[in-house]
């Protein structure tokens, strides 16, 4: 196997081709297996690289985060389908487009489990010095950044105080404990970042960028906090993402656009990044050309088309008209062949980090200039010298939708970003923004027909959606 690719196709039991507990039509077809396949650290490390498989949605033939980078930008108005289909409100908001996500991160979350529960059996000398609360710190990652991912979409994660939360799998599944009780939004909550601070505690302070550390998961905290708001929340984001900016081994790409068309995971921003497989570029059905040569293509919508008419980035990121509307050009443009740099696909940026630090300066009732200051920088690494919009901005609200329109400009088509920045916002502010979401039952999608069809445990549908009959 190519070396560029690091994430090989386990073979073992642990983490073979099982569909996720999701589907009970296929079982583990070796429950047993459950630390008998990690007996040491190569085994450990082989076995964690089968969980950056999942991460990275990966096949034989490509990494396919083109959900990541599509559906949360179709939902927030700024993509859509060149065919139509997915341009109607029905199958955005409502519809079952989108509901296979929930077997996707269960199963990153049960590849984690595997390596979590392996890894804790066997003893300390087994492995180098702290290799062993690494393996188990980015396993616990990754179960977060899956379970975030879950409750984001099929959680009300908006009220604390909701019982649709997700399901929390803490141990790789088994036929004992696979049909759970979905829990409570504030348990959901809780389960997330006990992760998180085990992560920061124990992960590596440096890494390739495309394997995650005590970074990335201070990162993945900003965006729970920020989600949760609740009591000192914005408090210990600022304290997050200042140890991140003064702290870390990343720093601003000075020109945005460099990222997309040249550098890609070379570029000293990417935290932590998606690697294309071997050839993947060569690939007919890869993710770029779902923006170009795909029958049915991805495109920009005037919404985006909007927003950058004055800025610098509508020359690269919004292109050619295309019936109605126009060609998505921040990967590839319609005349160029994909490559691995536009095959490439961002997790985490350290801009996200200076937003979210904005955010939560405005949010916590904080320095408004200090967070405008921080808003600029970001801009500025775009291009923008014009910043009347944001110095005209007095109050927190405006400040914070200030902050939404940036992350909207700068990380449209990357991994949800801009969505969840939405929805943080007041729902009268999302409805001025977006019209079409009147009701936050629009911000999640409901729970699909097989959970509850194989699962008699699981409890409530999503409000405002019905269990299949």
């Amino acid at each position: 196997m190519n070396k560029r690719f690091i994430y090989p196709i386990l073979t073992v039991a642990l983490l073979s081709q099982y569909a996720c507990k999701k589907q009970l039509d296929a079982l583990p077809t070796n429950a047993k297996v459950e630390g008998n396949t990690i007996t040491d650290q190569p085994s450990a490390n082989v076995a964690l690289n089968g969980v950056y498989f999942r991460f990275a949605n990966a096949s034989n033939t490509a990494t396919d985060w083109t959900n990541d980078k599509v559906m949360p930008s179709l939902f927030a108005g700024y993509l859509g389908s060149d065919n139509g289909a997915s341009n109607n409100e029905s199958d955005v908001f409502g519809g079952t487009v989108y509901t296979s996500e929930w077997a996707r991160y269960y199963s990153l979350i049960n590849a984690a489990n595997g390596v979590n529960d392996g890894v804790q059996k066997l003893a300390d000398n087994k492995f180098t010095a702290g290799r062993k609360t690494q393996i188990l710190a980015e396993a616990r990652f990754l179960r977060a950044f899956g379970s975030f991912k879950l409750l984001s979409y099929f959680g009300q994660w908006f009220d604390i105080n909701s019982p649709l939360g997700i399901i929390i799998e803490d141990q790789f599944n088994t036929l004992t404990n696979i049909n759970l009780p979905r829990s409570t939004v504030k348990d959901s909550y809780t389960f997330i970042l006990s992760d998180l601070d085990y992560a920061i505690a124990n992960a590596a302070s440096t890494s390739v960028n495309i394997n995650a550390n005590k970074w990335t998961a201070m990162a993945l905290k900003m965006r729970v906090l920020l989600s949760r708001g609740q009591g000192d929340d914005y408090a210990q984001a600022i304290t997050l993402g200042n140890a991140i900016i003064n702290g870390s081994p990343y720093s601003l790409e000075p020109n945005e656009k460099d990222i997309f068309y040249t550098k890609g995971l070379a570029s000293n921003e990417v935290m932590l990044g998606v690697q294309p497989q071997a050839n993947q570029e060569l690939y007919y059905l890869n993710v770029s050309n779902t923006f170009i040569k795909a029958s049915a293509f991805y495109i920009a919508k005037p919404m985006l088309y909007n927003l950058l008419k004055n800025d610098p980035r509508l020359s690269w990121v919004v292109g050619p008209a295309v019936d109605d509307n126009y060609y998505f050009i921040k990967y590839i443009t319609p005349a160029k062949q994909s490559t691995v740099t536009s095959e490439v696909a961002y997790a985490f940026r350290l801009s996200e980090v200076y937003l979210m630090l904005a955010e939560a300066t405005a949010r916590s009732g904080g320095d408004l200039n200090a967070a405008k200051t921080t808003l600029k920088t970001v801009m500025s690494k775009a291009g923008v010298t014009d910043f009347s919009t944001v110095d005209a901005a007095t109050t927190a609200a405006d400040v914070e939708t200030q902050i939404y329109y940036e992350y909207a400009r700068n990380f449209v088509g990357e991994d949800g970003i801009e969505w969840m920045a939405l929805l943080r916002l007041p729902l009268a502010t999302v409805t001025q923004i977006r019209p079409t979401i009147t009701s936050k039952v629009q911000y999640i999608l409901p729970i699909p027909d097989s959970e509850f069809i194989n699962n008699p445990n699981f409890g409530a549908q999503n409000t405002g959606y019905s269990k299949p009959n």
